[in-house]
């Protein structure tokens, strides 16, 4: 183990600063949402109603409705809300991004001791470090009353299972593990063939078993479900998602596009391990061409509309300032490969396990980017999957070429640097609070029950029922759409409609009339923080003889 000279020291110091002020700016920021009672995300209220539709002993999975259309989720994480709810006093906005937040917890606690028993305490906190350090790029969806959380943990942590208990019954619980991720968000299904192929090689018999057990309690689960839901679970779960367009554009370019410029060393730096570990030229090569072709194709279209994902980046104006990172880390890449060269790739100790598993969070990244409606949450999957594989990588690739380490570290902090963001846009302020109460009197003032298509949970807390989300008029479109809800808004069953600004309502103006336009006073006050950015924006009452 060679002594690191003074540079590299400050560098890793640095590193290493910057990876703990991110895990605090998290916590704080995750301590002040969650309490905060509507919605920071626009499906999180959704959400919760699948979990109030449990309680009240109704099914989620139905035919389409005005009452209620599930997302296109498997039901684990708000079955969990709905028995939890029993012991917190009932469901709640807290209650369900308490639930994130514990599974994010449980996650970068479990990042930091896989890096640490695999390459050390550094390590282990830049694995955590880094996958706080993403939380924005993902859509600062690690606290949301949504699965996501969930199902990173479960992921994680069944392929931290399978690697580490070697026993049988390290085997069962890696299954029993990845089964309850499936039954919690559908993409777990990319990570289970990696771990398989792992334990093939590893053990022929156990791989087996493990094979069976997936495959045997997840489709079991899936027929009792689907049988006790007419069918109607099958048709959300898998038949839904084949309704939402795919884009083999994104899949081939775009997505690779993204992350070369969202996180390029979440490319870059395995592609350098993976030309010494894997000395198969032609395989960099490619990977090489291709990302060059991704980077020189943004370079030449910089004048592409405002972007999504690019909108959380806070150099992305002047435009030009977002080739700097991707070229800044890949300089160093090169600085790197034309300085250092490990003659024996047995050496870098990283074990191909870790391989396995970034390559399966980069493809499941890469297939959730491609969906029809995919936001930043898509990144989830690399990001965790891939802080944990920088980690170790940076580690290996420091330990074994002199002068190595300061040019892995001076990469590092270029890219922490890049991931920095305003942690104040993603809290509820003073000015929602008030734009809230605004809200919730201008409610009182209207007798019956609210229809709010982008806020049912909130009918849920007036009126203890549950309507449809926008989200799932928009979902079951291809089925021919929320069928009786014209009808029951020309039979006036709602007292008042609450709108969102950028949302449509079929047959609305025909059946009601514009009561109140709200003029918030701040320019983003009850505004979501992320997902899609949409505010209430007027109330409808339905209209009377005279006015029709």
């Amino acid at each position: 183990m060679r002594t690191e000279a003074k540079p590299t020291r400050i560098l890793g110091m640095l590193v290493q600063l910057a990876c703990i002020g991110y895990l605090f700016v998290f916590l704080w920021v995750a301590a002040l949402r969650l309490v905060y009672p509507f919605e920071i995300e626009w499906m999180e209220g959704g959400m919760l109603t699948h979990a109030a539709r449990l309680l009240s002993g109704q099914p989620i999975y139905a035919a389409p409705s005005a009452d209620f259309v599930p997302f296109f989720y498997t039901p684990l994480y708000p079955t969990l809300l709905a028995g939890l709810s029993h012991l917190t006093g009932g469901l709640s906005f807290t209650l369900g991004r308490g639930v994130s937040l514990a599974f994010t917890l449980y996650t970068l606690g479990l990042l930091f001791y896989i890096g640490r028993r695999e390459a050390g305490p550094r390590a282990g906190l830049i694995a955590a470090g880094l996958y706080a350090a993403m939380f924005r790029l993902t859509g600062a969806f690690y606290d949301v009353a949504r699965p996501d959380a969930m199902f990173i943990a479960l992921v994680l942590s069944a392929c931290a299972v399978a690697f580490y208990d070697r026993t049988w019954r390290g085997v069962c619980l890696s299954a029993l593990l990845f089964v309850l991720g499936h039954f919690t968000k559908q993409t777990t299904s990319v990570f289970i063939p990696m771990v398989g192929l792992w334990l093939l090689f590893r053990h022929p018999r156990q791989a087996v078993v493990f094979g069976a057990l997936v495959g045997g309690l997840a489709v079991l689960g899936t027929v009792l479900y689907d049988r006790a839901t007419d069918g109607w679970f099958w048709t959300y779960i898998f038949e839904g998602h084949q309704g939402h367009l795919f884009y083999w554009k994104n899949i081939l370019m775009e997505y690779w596009r993204d992350v070369l410029f969202l996180a390029p060393l979440l490319l870059l730096l395995p592609l350098l391990w993976f030309s010494y570990r894997v000395p198969v030229v032609i395989l960099s090569l490619f990977l090489v061409v291709h990302w060059a072709y991704a980077f020189w194709f943004r370079a030449t279209t910089l004048d592409y509309v405002p972007h999504m994902y690019y909108q959380e980046l806070w150099y992305e104006t002047p435009r030009w300032a977002i080739l700097v990172p991707p070229l800044v880390i890949a300089g160093l890449m090169v600085v790197y490969r034309w300085r250092h060269s490990v003659d024996d790739p047995g050496s870098l100790s990283v074990n191909v396990f870790f391989l396995l598993c970034y390559i399966a969070g980069t493809g499941s990244s890469g297939l959730n980017h491609s969906t029809q409606w995919a936001y930043a949450n898509c990144f989830m999957p690399i990001a965790v999957f891939g802080s944990l594989f920088l980690a170790l990588v940076a580690h290996d690739l420091s330990r074994w070429a002199a002068g190595g380490a300061a040019v892995v570290q001076a990469a590092l902090l270029v890219q922490l640097a890049a991931f920095a963001y305003d942690p104040r846009a993603q809290v509820p302020g003073e000015a929602d609070y008030a734009a809230l109460d605004e809200l919730h009197a201008a409610l009182d003032a209207h007798p019956g029950a609210l229809f709010a298509p982008a806020h049912p949970f909130l009918a849920w807390q007036r009126d203890t029922r549950v309507h449809v989300h926008q989200m799932g008029i928009q979902d079951v479109a291809f089925m021919g759409g929320v069928k009786d809800l014209e009808r029951r808004l020309a039979a006036h069953e709602w007292g008042v409609v609450l709108l969102e600004e950028q949302n449509r309502i079929p047959g609305l103006e025909r059946h009601y009339r514009l009561a109140k336009r709200f003029q918030w006073t701040a320019p983003d006050a009850l505004r979501a923080k992320t997902g899609f950015l949409v505010r209430p924006q007027s109330l409808w009452v339905p209209k009377t003889a005279s006015t029709r």
